[in-house]
Parts: C-alpha cells; sequence; structure tokens
C-alpha cells in the first residue's frame, strides 16, 4: 500500500478527491497539511477517516509515515515543497505550474535526480479523451507533416465589471505572472504533448484587459515553434469566454484536420466523410493519479513528468519575456 499525504488542502485538492478515492485499493491518503488545520481535515477525512492532519509541511514529510505527496499549494510554494519532499524521499505529484522561475526550477530537477524520485506534474487535460486520442494520432501520422496546431482555454472571470478577490493569484510574486502562467498551463502543455516536438522559440502578446484586480495579465496569446517546423498557437483569457467557433485542440496537417474537446475529437481529411471519434467521458484529475499510482508501484516515468513540466515553465516565460522586449525567444 502506498501511502500519500496533501500538502495544501484549498480549493484544486478538492478536484483530486475523487482520484484517491478510485485508487483506495493501492494508495491511502494518511496524511494532510494545510496552514488551516481545517482545511487539512476535511479534505483528509474525506477518503480516510483515521487521517492525521498537520500545518507544517516539513513535520508531515519526518513523522507523517508518507511514501508520496500530492502538492497542490499557490503557486510561489511549489518550489520549496517539491524539493522538501524530493530530499525527504517522497515521490510527488504537483499542481501545475512546476514552479515560477528558471532558478527554481533548475533546484527542483537537482533535488529529483538526486534521490531518484518519482515527479508528476497534475496535467489534467492530457488525461482527458480528446487529447490523448489526438496525441495519439499525430504519432500515427494521420495527419501526415503536421502544420499548424492551436489550443485553447478561456473564461470570464469576476463578473460584469472583471472585479474578483483573486488573492495570491492577483500578485506577481505569489502567482509568477497572471492568466498565462495559470490557466495558460493548460492549453501550454496540451500543445507541447500533441505536437510531438521540442519547442524551439516562442511569441507572445498578453494584456489585461478587465480584471482590475490583477497585476499581471489576464489574457494571452502566445506562438511557438517546433523542431519540426510546425507551428503553434495557444490561448488564453480571464477576461472572455472561448471565441465562438474554436475547439479545445486543432491540428492541421497535410492529410486534414484533428479538432475537438474534453470527450469529442473529429478526423476531417483533405476528402471523404469527418470521422468522429467513440470515446468514452472520463475525468482527467481521476485518470492522472491513476497513473502516478501506477508509476510508483512500477518506477516507470510519467508521461507528464519533470521533463514535461520545465518546457512548459520554459514556454510560459519564454512568453513573458517575449513580452517583456518585444522579440523573439529562442529556448
Amino acid at each position: 500500500m502506498i501511502k500519500v499525504g496533501f500538502i495544501g488542502c484549498g480549493g484544486i485538492m478538492g478536484a483530486h478527491l475523487p482520484g484517491w478515492k478510485a485508487v483506495a485499493e493501492e494508495a491511502q491518503v494518511v496524511a494532510a497539511c494545510d496552514i488551516i488545520e481545517e482545511r487539512a481535515q476535511n479534505r483528509g477525512l474525506a477518503v480516510n477517516p483515521d487521517v492525521a492532519t498537520y500545518t507544517d509541511w516539513k513535520k508531515m514529510l519526518s513523522e507523517g509515515g508518507v511514501d508520496a505527496v500530492d502538492v497542490a499549494l499557490p503557486h510561489y510554494l511549489h518550489a520549496a515543497a517539491i524539493i522538501d519532499a524530493a530530499n525527504a524521499g517522497k515521490h510527488v505529484m504537483t499542481e501545475k505550474p512546476l514552479c515560477i522561475t528558471h532558478e527554481e526550477a533548475k533546484n527542483i530537477e537537482a533535488a529529483v535526480k538526486a534521490n531518484s524520485v518519482i515527479l508528476q506534474c497534475a496535467h489534467n487535460q492530457m488525461f482527458e479523451p480528446a487529447p490523448r486520442l489526438a496525441r495519439k494520432w499525430v504519432r500515427e501520422g494521420k495527419v501526415g507533416r503536421v502544420f499548424s496546431i492551436r489550443t485553447v482555454d478561456c473564461f470570464r472571470s469576476g463578473g460584469a465589471d472583471g472585479v474578483k478577490d483573486y488573492g495570491w493569484r492577483g500578485k506577481l510574486a505569489t502567482c509568477g505572472g497572471g492568466c498565462a502562467i495559470d490557466t495558460g498551463y493548460h492549453p501550454a502543455y496540451l500543445l507541447i504533448s500533441i505536437a510531438n516536438s521540442e519547442p524551439k522559440e516562442v511569441v507572445s502578446f498578453s494584456h489585461n484587459f478587465v480584471q482590475k484586480n490583477l497585476e499581471g495579465d489576464d489574457s494571452a496569446q502566445t506562438m511557438v515553434r517546433f523542431e519540426n517546423d510546425s507551428i503553434g498557437t495557444l490561448q488564453t483569457s480571464w477576461a472572455h469566454s472561448v471565441p465562438n467557433g474554436q475547439w479545445q485542440i486543432s491540428v492541421v496537417g497535410e492529410l486534414g484536420q484533428i479538432y475537438g474537446r474534453g470527450n469529442d475529437l473529429y478526423f476531417a481529411p483533405n476528402q471523404g466523410e469527418v470521422e468522429k471519434a467513440d470515446l468514452q467521458p472520463a475525468n482527467g484529475f481521476v485518470a492522472e493519479i491513476q497513473h502516478y499510482v501506477e508509476c510508483i508501484k512500477t518506477s516507470k516515468t510519467p508521461e507528464q513528468s519533470l521533463k514535461e513540466g520545465i518546457a512548459v515553465l520554459n514556454v510560459i516565460l519564454g512568453g513573458y519575456e517575449s513580452e517583456k522586449t518585444g522579440k523573439i525567444v529562442k529556448l
């Protein structure tokens, strides 16, 4: 039995709970940590009536008897918690983003490798049926040579007047940016995973249109050139919903197009009938946790590992650098 500890028991950990319930025969949550002890109790008790609760993750790591952790903290705390867990010999699944600076990423990489632990990035949308099949189709050559890829994650936040208390997300020091490094992380990892090629340069435009309580951006559009010369575009926003007619993912290649979202995926060949995949609905949060547990059991590298987390961070931070300098940034 794998013994698991929660580090951070706020809102997003609630989305993880069904996943931990689904793997209860293989992994048991034995400890939960949050600076607000009541939150730790509520999240922990939701999966184990005998859970131990903590307000200090260092104490949990040393006394809680855990083999692995699920990190769901504000962005600026990710690096410290991941490094402490790795140095304690614990496997790590971390919510996005991996961290907020290149230096933090280097320190995380050093700790993970030095302690030979498994690190999985919680890129939940990549565990949904349509993105997974789109990636498979691209790798199988269904569209032939890939010309362009587009991924989208947009919604209006804060009501009609854009006034919302974003808390730590509203500050550059604690968020690391704005929408691009938060919600924009989803279309970024989708873009990279589906492209089946390494990103080599990036250019981005971001702005804060309506979110008055944000120090960072509420919208961004980023273009990525990959090593195979395909061109990717990601669009994210807290200022508007998904533009009419756009899909979550869209791939254009020499033989046709792939497009879809969630549980729906289509292939439109250049000639012939549109094909719709027969996909069964799946919860990406549940699937990613099942994958994490399986990787721990088999000592396998997760498909959304440290490497993917760093690649996504490089694109996001490269986009911010591009915005500041007005230049294409080489990765």
